[in-house]
This record gives structure tokens, C-alpha cells and sequence, in this order.
């Protein structure tokens, strides 16, 4: 399907919470395929700019207002040694929505019943050990399996539970890491691998990317 077909289909299944325009963003990958250590992974592209993006995560917008949001996924992934030349960076929802994600009634839904498999498909250019680096709790909430989708971002982070989350346990059959930016709300910190409390976990993970 081409991305008017794509958001005409997601309007059929999940109504008034698709927003109708397109073209989508497209998957982020200047260091091309063969480069490629990690998947990054986000959400989707809805923002609360209105703002249609050429590429996820905003790369070449040229709008400043996501300048902050772009410096802070450049500082995660340095903080593992990783630039944007070495990961391909997509949405799990591809498709804009009318609400941003923490706020959306259907989001897993649409993850679920639509997008996974096309995800899986497209990630099926790169072999099955690249990893795959969670943006956000809500990713590994609608991609674990078998308890894993229940594990909490702070036992991870603090290595209570083995690392990374294995290919068995999750829909992408890949290695999951948490690379999350938000904040625990065990300890009120963010969750930002800059942060000397997370400096096992970010140890931890540095040489999978080597």
C-alpha cells in the first residue's frame, strides 16, 4: 500500500482517532543499511506542533522547534557510542493520530492489529541480531511477550533483570534495549543515560554496540 492507501485503511479500522493526510515520514538511515548496529525506535509522529515531517523523529524538518527534542536523542545515543549514521531510526505507528500517544485510545490497538507486521517487515532488511533501542515504555508494553512486557523501565536500568530483553520474549524477534528520556517515578530522575545513576546499565549495554 502506498501512505494514502495506508491512512484510508487505518481511517476504516480505527475512525476519527487517524488524522486523514499524508505523505508519512520515512524511516531515517544516512549512514545506509549496511552500517546500521541498531534499530531506533519510536512511538509515532503525531506532535503537538501539527508539523508534517519529512523523515521520523523530525530529522530535516528544518523547524526549530524540535531542535531540543533531536539534541537530547543525539546525546542517548553518544552516551552508548552510537551516532544517527549507525541506526535506522522509524516509528512502531507510522501515521499520524489525533491525539500524541500518552493520550491516545487506540494507539496499541493500531501498534497491534496493523503496524507490527509491517514493521517486522520492513526491519527484515537487517539481520535478525541487530537490536532494537525502546524509546519508550508504551513500545515494550504492546512488543513483549511471555511477562516482558511487563517489566518495569527502573529494574532494567538497574540491572535487576537480565539485559537486553531477548529475541524470544518480544514480537520483533530482535534484542531489546531501554533507552528511554522520560522520568522514573521511583526515583525522580530522568531516565537519560547521562545520568550517573545509570552508569551500570549504560555498561552494561556500551559493548553490544561495539
Amino acid at each position: 500500500m502506498n501512505d494514502q492507501e495506508t491512512v484510508l485503511e487505518l481511517i476504516k479500522m480505527f475512525g476519527d482517532d487517524i488524522l486523514p493526510v499524508y505523505p508519512l515520514p520515512k524511516a531515517y538511515c544516512p549512514g545506509g543499511p549496511a552500517n546500521v548496529k541498531a534499530i531506533y525506535l519510536g512511538c509515532d509522529p503525531t506532535n503537538k506542533h501539527s508539523e508534517l515531517l519529512p523523515f521520523a523523529f523530525a530529522h530535516e524538518s528544518g523547524l526549530k522547534v524540535f531542535n531540543s527534542f533531536l539534541k537530547a536523542h543525539t546525546e542517548q545515543l553518544k552516551q552508548i557510542g552510537l551516532g544517527w549514521e549507525e541506526v535506522y531510526t522509524q516509528n512502531l505507528c507510522r501515521n499520524y493520530f489525533t491525539n500524541e500517544t500518552s493520550k491516545n485510545p487506540v494507539w496499541a490497538k493500531a501498534a497491534n492489529e496493523f503496524w507490527i507486521k509491517i514493521l517486522n517487515e520492513e526491519l527484515s532488511q537487517f539481520d535478525l541480531r541487530i537490536p532494537v533501542l525502546l524509546t519508550s515504555q508504551i513500545l515494550l508494553e504492546v512488543l513483549g511477550l511471555g511477562g516482558s512486557e511487563k517489566f518495569l523501565a527502573h529494574d532494567l536500568y538497574e540491572c535487576r533483570i537480565g539485559i537486553p530483553i531477548p529475541s524470544y520474549m518480544n514480537k520483533l524477534n530482535r534484542s531489546l534495549f531501554l533507552i528511554y528520556r522520560g522520568k522514573s517515578p521511583k526515583f525522580d530522575v530522568s531516565y537519560h543515560l547521562k545520568n550517573e545513576k545509570w552508569k551500570e546499565y549504560k555498561n552494561v549495554i556500551i559493548p553490544y554496540f561495539k
